[in-house]
């Protein structure tokens, strides 16, 4: 399996390169920071993880990421996309239009521009796995923001897997807590480790016809690589 991760230097794509380094897979780690990534690469056998320098702010920039993911593997079998732009806590009247647009474009349009890039570059049976967060259907306070780009998420790509019924496009959305590098020392065991998430991802790519989607939902008490209830 030839894997692309973008966003591999977040909690969550760390826990993706993780698991697909454990099933033996070939792994393009993705992101914008060098040192980063090079942290990340020297963690797992030598040249089983492969740097990728990019990102997917752009639809050219996308575009030029996903060419040289495949470009490194000789061809990709899946893609993963896991990228959220961080955004304050505060309420949403607090917010302007320009503050919005802005948590939009960080949080929905990069999805759309890794998701449309990939299409042209994935296999024909290829999997592309975009990660999003659970709180599309509840909001938190200081958080109408974040429930709003999740929604807008969800709908992006319920939308595309019915405008492209030949191709395996799903969504990942994790309703809990992520327990990973950045928030191990506050973590409970209430929270998904990263790790989890990563061997339910790769479940979903190896098996995409049991995740039929295209929306997955993986809860803290969901048995990882099992098909939970759909939404």
């Amino acid at each position: 399996m030839k894997l692309l991760v973008i966003g591999a230097a977040g909690d969550v794509g760390q826990g993706l390169v993780y698991a697909a380094v454990e099933r033996g897979w070939s792994v393009a780690a993705a992101g914008r920071d060098a040192d980063r990534l090079k942290r990340i690469i020297a963690a797992h056998p030598a040249g089983q993880v492969r740097p990728v320098i990019g990102s997917v702010a752009d639809p050219a920039a996308a575009a030029a990421l996903l060419d040289a993911g495949r470009t490194e593997l000789g061809g990709l079998d899946a893609v993963i996309v896991s990228v959220n732009a961080p955004n304050d806590v505060r309420p949403l009247s607090d917010w302007t239009p320009d503050g919005l647009l802005g948590m939009f474009a960080g949080n929905v349009i990069t999805h759309f521009n890794a998701l449309t890039a990939a299409l042209d570059v994935l296999n024909p049976q290829g999997v592309f796995l975009g990660i999003g967060g659970g709180t599309a259907d509840f909001v938190r306070a200081g958080s109408v923001h974040i429930s709003m780009g999740q929604a807008a998420l969800r709908m992006m790509y319920r939308g595309m897997a019915k405008e492209q019924p030949s191709r395996i496009v799903r969504e990942l959305q994790i309703v809990a807590m992520v327990d990973g590098e950045s928030t191990r020392h506050k973590a409970d065991d209430t929270w998904l480790k990263a790790e989890e998430i990563g061997r339910h991802a790769c479940a979903i790519i190896e098996r995409p016809a049991e995740f039929s989607g295209p929306i997955v939902v993986l809860r803290r008490q969901d048995p990882i690589g099992t098909p939970p209830a759909k939404i």
